[in-house]
């Protein structure tokens, strides 16, 4: 029993030296968790910006949706061709100059 007790407990011994270095310790602690911090900011950071890659890749599908309506819009406007339907669907025609009125104030 005098041999075990004599032996030293490494728990102890760990403590006594962290206690005697604590500087060192917690420069330690303070590398370890600055490393975990650049380690987070890099994660979220590549999030950031694969989600801002994904929203300008939306943002160009629309803008290219967007011209294709105008020129759809355009085309469908032409004077010529509400003419034609006019004529071909509603049976409209020009007012001739016996047919006009002309209202004066």
């Amino acid at each position: 029993m005098d041999e075990v007790s004599r032996q030293p407990n490494l728990l102890r011994a760990i403590l006594k030296d962290v206690w005697r270095n604590k500087q060192h310790f917690l420069l330690l602690v303070a590398a370890v968790v600055s490393a975990f911090c650049v380690v987070w900011t890099t994660h979220h950071t590549r999030m950031f910006v694969e989600q801002r890659e994904s929203l300008m890749m939306s943002r160009d599908a629309l803008n290219v949706e967007w011209r294709h309506l105008l020129i759809e819009q355009n085309a469908l406007a032409e004077h010529s061709r509400v003419e034609s339907i006019a004529k071909k669907r509603l049976d409209m025609h020009r007012p001739k100059i016996e047919e006009q009125v002309v209202i004066t104030n």
